[in-house]
């Protein structure tokens, strides 16, 4: 079925990625609560006494994206003797990492700029990810007209709704520190 490798790369790229949440989660003395596993990922709960503070906040986020960063740094670098292998992992990691660094509040990095910026701007920070997550369906609406491939549509409509879940759940209380890989 998949004689490529993509999918056991991809998985393993992920893998990756979710380790270096849960690497971040136990140096900060946290533990994960629950994991939910996705057509499109995966979900860490977390909890700890530090976890809700900014700085355990913004590491445990970009821990995986620095993950996926580092692996696609070095494994372009060894790309010449791994082959196209190498290379395809390179670039999966590459794309997992960058696309998990949008400012997009399903996201590694609308977690990281939820972190950084102060509680009274998170109006500003929902509007970034909002805008965003429409943008990107718009593009991937256009792209799917041209090409028929409804992947970046459905990526950005996903990401939406996962905003409007996600404000549901904080206006109901029941919003826990989530982080995670999403794709």
């Amino acid at each position: 079925m998949d004689e490529s490798g993509l999918v056991p790369m991809a998985a393993a790229a992920g893998l990756c990625h979710e380790l270096g949440h849960v690497l971040a989660v136990r140096l900060w003395g946290g533990r994960i609560g629950t994991v939910r596993l996705t057509c499109a990922g995966a979900e860490l709960r977390v909890r700890g006494p530090r976890m809700g503070e900014r700085l355990p906040r913004l590491t445990t986020a970009l821990a995986g994206p620095a993950v996926n960063l580092l692996l696609a740094l070095g494994t372009a670098r060894l790309a010449p003797w791994a082959g196209e292998r190498g290379a395809v992992f390179a670039g999966l990691n590459l794309t997992l990492g960058c696309f998990n660094l949008l400012p997009v509040g399903a996201l590694d990095g609308g977690r990281a700029l939820r972190a950084l910026l102060p509680l009274r701007w998170e109006g500003t920070a929902r509007g970034i990810s909002g805008g965003l997550s429409v943008l990107l369906s718009a593009a991937g609406f256009l792209l799917m007209l041209h090409t028929g491939n409804p992947t970046l549509f459905l990526t950005g409509g996903w990401l939406a709704l996962l905003a409007v879940r996600g404000e549901r759940e904080e206006a109901s209380g029941q919003k826990m520190l989530a982080i995670g890989w999403k794709m």
